[in-house]
């Protein structure tokens, strides 16, 4: 039929707005899939990592003098080496908590052969009611003995972290948030090695400070955070398709003009 004056009635012309949110569901959840998708790459990431930190906690440590890789390849390797603590000059990293527990970590040089060289030692956890402050000479070590832990290289940076003397008992003592190279290198009358490492424990080492094992990194947070955004990315599809069908349903079938 058609409608008054006998011309076919064109179809509405279809309006720019009308297509801008489709255009923009579809944008969105195409943005969460790929955060998704990145979630589940950062999980495999620390599966490795989780993976490397088990092989090397489980396998035979790397005698130091063995090694002429650069700092780089050191990081997280299970290192070995024999010397004598220089308990007269420790470091003190403040805001170390352990069970939520304030505390610091005491960081003392271990001298190797025939004493001009060293590499500082994270002999591990002492607590500390401000999180700054401790008495590491309190907790002696028993001579020469050997070493085994986790190297980590140091950081070097333009000044590094502020550092903050204290002595006491004949014990020079620096506090600081993290170990700069640049930073500590002069306060030291002995070459320093450009890592640190990170005393493991076990048999002959002892109790106190508290040698804490390295935690295995959290990987269930990224699958969780993928499931997250995979499920935001089908509500969207879907929700969105669904008002759009009850849109249609609503508006109903075209009522065409009458002819009198």
């Amino acid at each position: 039929m058609l409608p008054a004056g006998g011309k076919a009635t064109a179809p509405p012309p279809v309006r720019p707005s009308s297509l801008l949110w489709p255009v923009l569901v579809v944008a969105v959840a195409a943005l969460c899939v790929r955060l998704g998708f990145w979630q589940i790459s950062r999980l495999h990431e620390k599966q490795a990592l989780n993976t490397g930190l088990r092989s090397e906690l489980a396998g035979r440590p790397i005698p130091l003098d063995e090694i002429s890789a650069p700092v780089d390849s050191l990081r997280g390797r299970k290192l070995e080496m024999r010397g004598r603590f220089d308990e007269r000059r420790q470091i003190l990293l403040a805001g170390r908590a352990h069970d939520g527990a304030p505390g610091v970590d005491v960081v003392t040089p271990l001298l190797l052969g025939n004493g001009t060289h060293a590499v500082l030692v994270d002999r591990g956890w002492l607590y500390a009611p401000d999180a700054a402050t401790a008495r590491p000479r309190d907790y002696p070590e028993p001579g020469e003995r050997e070493v085994t832990g986790l190297a980590d290289p140091l950081r070097r940076g333009a000044g590094g972290p502020s550092l903050r003397a204290m002595s006491g008992d004949s014990v020079q003592l620096l506090s600081a948030r993290w170990l700069d190279l640049d930073s500590l290198a002069p306060r030291f009358p002995y070459a320093l090695a450009p890592v640190v490492l990170r005393e493991l424990p076990g048999h002959g080492v002892p109790e106190k400070p508290l040698r804490r094992p390295p935690r295995p990194l959290d990987e269930f947070m990224h699958v969780s955070y993928a499931i997250q955004w995979f499920t935001f990315a089908a509500i969207l599809l879907g929700g969105s398709a669904a008002v759009a069908r009850s849109r249609r349903r609503g508006a109903g079938p075209a009522v065409p003009g009458r002819i009198d």
